[in-house]
């Protein structure tokens, strides 16, 4: 995985649903993701309004993201 962009596996956190998203990193230090975000949000069945609490871990497999609805 290249330092300024990559694949970012994000999951729920009771592991329902899991997909691989791409981000990218700026030239300001700030990583967006690119790819796969609406795609997970529609498959975790989230709801504009809801507040989510999100994750970073960081492994010996690389960066993921567990996102809980709080």
């Amino acid at each position: 995985m290249d330092a300024d962009h990559g694949e970012l596996p994000i999951t729920t956190v009771d592991g329902t649903t899991t997909i691989t998203a791409r981000f990218i990193k700026g030239v300001d230090k700030r990583a967006t993701i690119t790819r796969g975000w609406s795609d997970f949000f529609r498959q975790a069945h989230m709801e504009k309004g809801q507040a989510y609490v999100f994750a970073f871990k960081c492994t010996f497999k690389g960066l993921g993201l567990t996102v809980y609805s709080i």
